[in-house]
């Protein structure tokens, strides 16, 4: 009957998750455009260069330059930007988190049946598919979603391995654990995880029991190689990432981690929990920007009262507390950067209810296991909380309106500008200047046209892109015979930045083709009047 109650509630879950994340139609909304920018713009231009049998690099002009971000959520794109066809392959990071989000509701109820707890399973999935941050970021092109997946396969073995004594399993874990690390550098904090070795139930020699734990290090460390010998090969040091590069004054002024940034990070959790948010985040662009509500809070303070203070206990909540202290001392302040906690938080969260399925029925505690799941069914339906920016009224449904996801914009503009401009160029590829982002339209438009902005960009110290450089591409494709563009999303943008295009002597900017999706230009002999 258990597995019954189960599989219901993981069938809730599934048309659930269906309703609300993988029946999304992208090419009505504005996300084909990539935001935020540059993270998911250096994701999938990432991908693409990958795919290309490449390194994962970002493109701007001809110099192909390393990205701020690791490579690990690029890799999980590979299988979709196979499969896509060229034109849709803007969707691959997109398919990529729609999947990961699907198996881990079905994962997380296989995790639970096979400790045989299946109705704790059900239970775990409904609340993971209705929490407002695991959907929202379902939904998204950023890598938020795939790191905190991993997180959960490790914590998920390395309980396995102290529950059934099976040393393999808190080696897996330390595997995923670094694998979580090349998606998102910020899963190191969670490595107290790993103690699990060190207090690993079964009795043995020193000699063994040293060997053990050097060998879950090492299985670590073996799984988080990849970013080390990446940095190794672009950076001439293991240590130095895309963040040095890019922008180095957070590190040349220990600026990255400090606690003067503390009260910010306590305000927001505590805005969402009092239902007071209202400023703008990244889930405003792929949900309603709740992370999470007050009812699952409630439920994790009541799951506290059901723990079993054991040897996973002690690793699971030291792994816990380092990571949230280092996120509360980060200088970004976002809800995103606690999803991973969120995450695991669920099997903490399940204990009461599932303590109250027990006992609704049965038992002297009827009350109490009724207000219990009264509360787990505001969780699920995310009821009371604010949406959107500014809020609406503080009384919405997280669920009623993760079902009625749209945007009023029907379409990306700058995806659908690249798109007509390759239609009506691609006879003649040339350098392309352009307000959308450089790295987005390199990744897009087919070879050999060239992407490069109006404006200078980046922060970087060691390469530097100003209205020079712009100038000596247009110089370079007058001389070299290849034709030079400008393209606008609106007539309204090649007006006010159309005056800001690099100026080559005895040449000038022409409209040759005006529509609904954009304004093209081309670099012409001042003669061809």
């Amino acid at each position: 009957m258990k597995f019954l109650w189960g599989m219901a509630l993981l069938l809730c879950a599934l048309v659930f998750y269906y309703a609300a994340v993988l029946n999304i139609g992208y090419e009505n909304t504005k996300l084909l455009d990539l935001r935020p920018y540059p993270d998911a713009t250096e994701y999938f231009a990432q991908a693409k260069s990958l795919a290309a049998g490449g390194l994962p690099k970002i493109q701007i002009g001809f110099d192909k330059l390393p990205s701020q971000y690791p490579m690990g959520y690029p890799v999980l794109m590979l299988p979709w930007l196979k499969a896509l066809p060229e034109p849709d392959s803007v969707l691959a990071p997109f398919r990529a988190n729609q999947t990961i989000g699907f198996l881990m509701l079905i994962l997380v109820f296989a995790f639970y049946s096979y400790l045989k707890r299946p109705l704790a399973g059900g239970v775990a999935a409904l609340l993971l598919a209705t929490l407002p941050a695991f959907f929202t970021y379902c939904r998204s092109s950023l890598s938020e979603i795939s790191a905190s997946a991993f997180v959960y396969g490790a914590f998920a073995f390395v309980y396995l391995g102290l529950k059934r004594e099976r040393r393999w399993a808190i080696y897996t874990g330390a595997v995923l654990l670094g694998f979580a690390f090349n998606i998102r550098a910020q899963m190191l904090f969670f490595i107290p995880l790993l103690l699990a070795m060190a207090i690993f139930p079964v009795p043995t020699s020193r000699i063994r029991w040293f060997a053990h734990c050097s060998g879950c290090l090492l299985s670590f460390g073996l799984a988080v190689s990849p970013t080390f010998a990446l940095n190794a090969l672009q950076f001439h040091d293991p240590f130095k990432t895309g963040y040095h590069f890019w922008n180095p004054a957070l590190f040349e002024r220990h600026l990255l981690f400090l606690p003067k940034h503390i009260p910010w990070h306590l305000t927001m959790l505590w805005n969402y929990c009092t239902l007071q948010s209202t400023e703008f985040n990244v889930a405003h662009m792929f949900g309603t920007g709740t992370y999470y509500v007050p009812a699952y809070i409630a439920l994790l303070l009541a799951g506290v009262t059901f723990l079993r203070w054991e040897r996973f206990t002690l690793c699971a909540l030291t792994a816990a507390l380092v990571f949230f202290i280092a996120t509360m001392f980060y200088a970004f302040v976002d809800g995103r950067f606690y999803l991973p906690l969120l995450v695991v938080s669920v099997a903490l969260a399940v204990l009461p209810v599932e303590w109250a399925m027990a006992r609704v029925c049965h038992g002297r505690q009827k009350l109490a296991a009724f207000l219990i799941l009264l509360i787990f069914a505001a969780a699920c339906t995310g009821y009371p909380s604010n949406s959107e920016y500014k809020p609406l009224l503080r009384g919405r449904s997280q669920a009623w309106d993760a079902l009625h996801f749209t945007r009023a914009q029907l379409s990306s503009p700058r995806f659908m500008g690249q798109r007509w401009f390759t239609k009506m160029c691609a006879r003649n590829p040339g350098i392309v200047f352009s307000t959308i982002n450089p790295v987005y339209l390199n990744a897009l438009l087919p070879k050999p046209f060239i992407a490069a902005a109006v404006e200078p960009y980046g922060w970087s110290q060691i390469w530097r892109y100003r209205s020079e450089d712009a100038l000596a591409l247009a110089r370079y494709g007058v001389t070299h015979s290849t034709p030079v563009y400008a393209l606008f999303t609106s007539l309204e943008e090649a007006t006010s930045v159309g005056p800001r295009l690099p100026r080559v002597d005895g040449y000038q900017w022409t409209v040759t083709s005006a529509a609904r999706y954009g304004v093209i230009l081309n670099l012409t002999p001042v003669s061809e009047r």
